[in-house]
């Protein structure tokens, strides 16, 4: 993981981490209000050996200390130092729980005994300190004492007395607010790490580059702009349209060592946008002077109809099953003579009717009347539609939603369409977010729906306003171009 990555992975998830980093911070405030307020009193001692007059005396004495130290330092949480002190300062407790209270230490190396005393109350903290410091200094001279009466050898002195604290040794306020607000970063950014390294989404052209070496022939970004009341954003005026301008023309260079007289246009899975992309992409092929066709084949979850406004009951299948002839079913849509074949009545066989000879016949038909044929097909891994029609189109368009497929599904799709030998000309990524850690700059084209698969109006103005679409239906004759 290089330092861009690290970046981009603070980028996406930022409000979580912050939001972990302020709950830290407030966790820590509140078990802060709730821990009891103590008081800390220390005292030390000093260890030593008595009658010691020469140097190898003393040198053997310090020996002797050395070793003992350790020793008196476990002694001071028996019952031996701590019952005395319970009973002269009438504790009320037992020495558990004044052990717990107690707390002893000595530095290694040397002899010197450290004992802290923790309390509610600042003054008895400082009378438990010493009085722990004197029942030890006893408790050693006892357990010290040679069996033939003579004087112990050990001595513990007292370097300091343990004074009355005047602040409370805890809750620290600060401290804790401070430890609190590292946790929560920490935890931020652990949990930011982990759900980089579990989302498998697509979400940047890197991502779609580490899935895929097809040629990415345009980006689309979302269109957060430009309303009008119950209409979806304009997405051929300005800079929307130079979008589908630059997949028009490397559409072209694409296919220029193959026929591209239909394409099939799809997706991976379900809400990627790939039937937005289908009329915007005729649209803008028949703005440039060629005689289009969009064929609804999407049998299954039809969406051209419903989003231009065209009659839905006649189109694909009342003419694959004979009830109607191909051109009083094609309907015409904007004064550039974009031709559309709604999916017409739901048949309960699609995959059958668009893999049958009708359907071959229907797209040769369409390819005498149209230079070029756009096909509207199911997403490719919910159903085998899309794989069915590359066997009578010439190319495939993959559009790939950002944030709406994983790399697992999109892998999977490319698979599948490289089973049936389909010709992929490339990929589309599509609602490429126009502001955030995921935007892509290099992308400056606008492009929205309410829904991703609901096709937006189209606008053939190039100030970018609104104005509506032109129905009609008739001869191939009355196409104007």
């Amino acid at each position: 993981m290089d330092v861009r990555e690290q970046l981009l992975i603070l980028r996406r998830s930022w409000r979580l981490i912050t939001v972990l980093a302020l709950l830290g911070t407030i966790l820590a405030g509140v078990a802060s209000l709730l821990t009891p307020t103590s008081y800390t009193a220390s005292t030390s001692l000093f260890v030593s050996t008595q009658n010691s007059e020469t140097s190898a005396e003393l040198q053997q004495g310090s020996v002797f200390a050395l070793a003992r130290v350790q020793s008196y330092v476990d002694v001071t949480s028996k019952p031996t130092v701590l019952q005395p002190v319970i009973d002269k300062l009438n504790l009320g407790m037992t020495p558990e729980a004044l052990a717990a209270k107690i707390k002893t230490s000595t530095a290694r190396n040397t002899v010197i005994i450290e004992i802290e005393a923790r309390d509610g109350s600042a003054q008895r903290s400082a009378d438990i300190a010493n009085a722990v410091a004197a029942s030890l200094i006893t408790a050693v001279a006892d357990l010290e004492r040679p069996t033939n009466g003579t004087p112990t050898p050990v001595r513990l002195s007292p370097v300091d007395h343990a004074t009355t604290p005047t602040e409370p040794s805890s809750p620290n306020a600060k401290l804790d607010l401070a430890l609190g607000l590292l946790y929560g970063l920490a935890a931020g950014i652990a949990a930011a790490v982990l759900r980089h390294v579990l989302d498998r989404n697509i979400r940047t052209e890197s991502d779609l580059r580490k899935m895929t070496d097809l040629p990415l022939l345009a980006g689309i970004t979302e269109q957060t702009a430009g309303r009008l009341p119950g209409a979806a954003p304009s997405v051929l005026g300005g800079s929307g349209a130079e979008a589908f301008r630059k997949l028009r023309t490397n559409l072209q260079f694409a296919g220029v060592n193959r026929p591209m007289r239909s394409i099939v246009v799809t997706s991976a899975s379900a809400g990627e946008g790939k039937s937005t992309v289908a009329l915007n992409l005729a649209v803008t092929i028949a703005k440039g002077g060629q005689k289009v066709i969009l064929v609804d084949a999407d049998l299954r979850l039809p969406s051209v109809a419903a989003a231009t406004g065209i009659e839905g009951g006649i189109g694909l299948t009342t003419v694959l099953v004979g009830t109607s002839t191909l051109e009083d079913s094609i309907q015409y849509w904007s004064d550039d003579g974009l031709a559309l074949l709604a999916s017409g009545p739901l048949p309960p066989n699609p995959s059958e009717l668009l893999g049958s000879a009708a359907m071959s016949r229907l797209l040769e038909e369409l390819q005498k009347k149209f230079d070029v044929i756009v096909v509207d097909s199911p997403p490719i891994l919910p159903v085998t539609d899309a794989s069915v029609l590359t066997k009578s189109t010439d190319s495939v368009l993959l559009v790939v939603g950002t944030k709406r497929v994983s790399q697992h599904s999109l892998a999977k799709a490319i698979d599948q369409l490289n089973f049936v030998d389909a010709n992929i000309l490339g990929v589309v990524q599509n609602r490429i977010p126009r502001r955030g850690p995921d935007a892509n700059t290099a992308y400056v084209a606008g492009y929205g729906a309410e829904h991703p698969d609901r096709i937006p109006p189209v606008d053939n103005r190039d100030d970018g306003s609104f104005r509506p679409a032109h129905v009609r239906r008739g001869k191939f004759a009355s196409v104007e171009t």
